[in-house]
């Protein structure tokens, strides 16, 4: 019994080397895979949170590059209606006037509006009926696209551009200016 015993035994302690030799085997194996997706460019992913995310670019509403105010011209409804809008901006509010010069002959509207990143709102009051108008800045600053909806509008295009010319901004909301002309 007892060559049993130390063969028994001789086995046991060899299988109990083997899996010691196994088990550093396999976290050679592990540093090795690491070591290898680091060089790799595979590494271990980062979790962003919104502590880490920042704003690219500093909002249309902020800084003087930003600011809308100004005359804007502008095309609507598939370019049948043009004309200019003087803005004038305070913190993210926008108020001017609107003043169509092709397509109709109509009275100089009220507008309002606000500003959030590049999404721009405006209303437009025409007597006790509005029209509102999603649009988009670009990223120039120069240039804000979106639709309508109100009255007589149903997703109706509006385009504007920057014109530089800044003498309609002060004009006073309800008066029938001749300023700018709409280029073509």
């Amino acid at each position: 019994m007892s060559a049993v015993r130390v063969v028994s035994g001789f086995g046991l302690v060899l299988l109990l080397m083997c899996g010691l030799c196994a088990g550093q085997s396999l976290g050679d194996a592990a540093r090795k895979g690491r070591q290898q997706k680091e060089t790799s460019g595979t590494a271990t992913k980062k979790v962003y949170t919104t502590d880490d995310m920042t704003n690219p670019a500093p909002s249309p509403a902020q800084g003087e590059s930003g600011e809308l105010s100004g005359t804007w011209n502008f095309t609507h409804f598939d370019g049948r209606f043009q004309g200019w809008i003087a803005l004038r901006q305070s913190g993210s509010t926008l108020e001017g006037t609107w003043h169509t010069s092709t397509g109709k002959s109509e009275p100089d509207s009220v507008v309002t509006g606000s500003v959030d990143g590049t999404a721009v709102t405006l209303k437009r009051s025409l007597g006790s009926n509005e029209q509102s108008y999603a649009l988009t800045l670009s990223a120039d600053g120069n240039r804000l696209d979106g639709f309508g909806d109100g009255y007589f509008l149903h997703h109706t295009n509006l385009n504007m551009t920057r014109s530089g010319d800044a003498k309609a901004a002060t004009a006073p909301p309800g008066t029938n200016s001749t300023g700018p002309a709409a280029k073509h």
